[in-house]
């Protein structure tokens, strides 16, 4: 059974501080209709999780979606063949603002024992993705009912196929479902280096842009017996693997932070057997284009000197996913104020490095100001968790209400300053 917390640790602050359109007693009653609603947003996760969806393939999930904003007298809509949702709040003049979560899970055997656990063999929310739609539910219910505390429109996203490139974000944008007129969009993601109950917040440059590349040697098959007589692409391949390493380490700034790694070699079929072929795949990950840009020239020249060096030839093709994210510094700025004022300076952490995992919420950042933050989901009385992905990945429930007042507090704070200049 889910349990309340037994009081909502806001810290105590002025109400001009955070609101100059809420006083002390509207604030309370804000709290107290999240910790109302953080019941039904838990049962609405648990049910989510236990039916787990891949991407594309969100159909169950988008239903529970649409189905729930229409019994609380809302009128969402369907998208890309009924796996995503968007609902569209007008309430007046105002700024307008897109609020967005992402629906899809992993194919991850879950090895959690809950009464909840998925029942889909080999599917999982490993991601914590069903926590996102949950609060994004709970917050839309809570907005709607203070429409006397904003003004404008406010968009929620429910984005399907984060987890499959090139992203749900993209076939948003192309089917014109995202408002790319918008003047700001917002969302989250739970994190296991933070506690429950707190956030944190990056300036600028966070989440790496993706540069995927797959690597064919073609060499000349033989017996192990007689290697000069062959052209081995298994040492070309291993060469080469060994060689882009020095492209972190020895041709990127130091400056900029960024990685490569190969995560896939495939070769051969027995131990005395030289083959044809070798295949390796890997990634990089940056955060500028620029730098992206000067890795696909450099894994090019240096597979290509390398095979020639082998007497090999080689095939090398590359694949843009995920943009770089970039956080608008005035939105955080704004953000990480109200958000100190709302929860306690102690809960609300200011990250001073960016992470290299890649999220398609950088398309929307590309396109208007965007904030995308981190929701602690260590559980109480824990120092760590299950890394993201992991099959035992159990982010603490109680971070939805934080999750819930975060996107509330976005908006509020859109009416609470100058929307900043575009």
């Amino acid at each position: 059974m889910y349990t309340i917390n037994a009081q909502w640790q806001f810290a105590v602050a002025p109400p001009e501080t955070i609101f100059p359109i809420m006083n002390k007693t509207e604030i309370s009653s804000l709290k107290k209709q999240i910790n109302q609603i953080a019941p039904e947003a838990a049962e609405l996760r648990r049910a989510i999780h236990r039916n787990p969806e891949l991407s594309e393939k969100e159909f169950e999930t988008a239903g529970l979606i649409y189905n729930t904003l229409r019994s609380w007298g809302l009128a969402p809509k369907y998208h890309l063949d009924k796996t995503a949702v968007s609902l569209r709040v007008d309430n007046g003049k105002g700024p307008s603002i897109v609020l967005r979560a992402d629906t899809d899970a992993l194919p991850v055997q879950e090895e959690n024992d809950l009464p909840f656990a998925s029942v889909k063999p080999g599917i999982m929310h490993a991601c914590g993705h069903d926590m996102h739609i949950a609060i994004l539910l709970g917050a839309a219910k809570i907005l709607t009912g203070i429409k006397d505390k904003w003004k404008g429109t406010v968009h929620f996203l429910f984005q399907p196929s984060e987890e499959k490139e090139p992203g749900g974000a993209v076939r948003l944008i192309k089917a014109g479902v995202f408002p790319t007129k918008a003047d700001a969009v917002f969302g989250l993601h739970v994190s296991s280096e933070h506690k429950c109950g707190h956030i944190g917040i990056k300036e600028g440059s966070d989440y790496a842009g993706v540069l995927n590349f797959d690597v064919t040697v073609m060499g000349r098959g033989g017996h192990g017996a007689t290697p000069e007589k062959a052209v081995d692409p298994i040492t070309c391949a291993a060469s080469m693997i060994t060689q882009l390493q020095t492209l972190i380490s020895r041709e990127k700034p130091s400056s900029e932070p960024a990685v490569l790694t190969v995560g896939y070699l495939r070769a051969g079929t027995g131990r005395n057997i030289i083959p044809d072929t070798a295949e390796f795949k890997g990634t990089a990950r940056t955060y500028s284009n620029a730098l992206q840009n000067q890795l696909m020239k450099r894994i090019k020249e240096s597979t290509a000197a390398i095979a020639a060096a082998f007497g090999a030839s080689v095939k090398v093709s590359f694949d843009k996913s995920y943009p770089p994210g970039y956080n608008n510094p005035e939105l955080a700025k704004r953000f990480k104020k109200a958000a100190e004022s709302f929860f306690g300076q102690s809960r609300v952490i200011e990250r001073k490095a960016p992470t290299m995992y890649a999220e398609d919420f950088a398309y929307y950042q590309q396109l208007i100001p965007g904030l995308y933050i981190y929701l602690g989901s260590i559980p109480s009385g824990k120092k760590t968790m299950e890394e993201l992905h992991s099959s035992r990945f159990l982010p603490d429930e109680k971070a939805m209400e934080t999750g819930i007042a975060a996107h509330v507090l976005f908006i509020l704070m859109q009416n609470a300053e100058i929307i900043m200049q575009k």
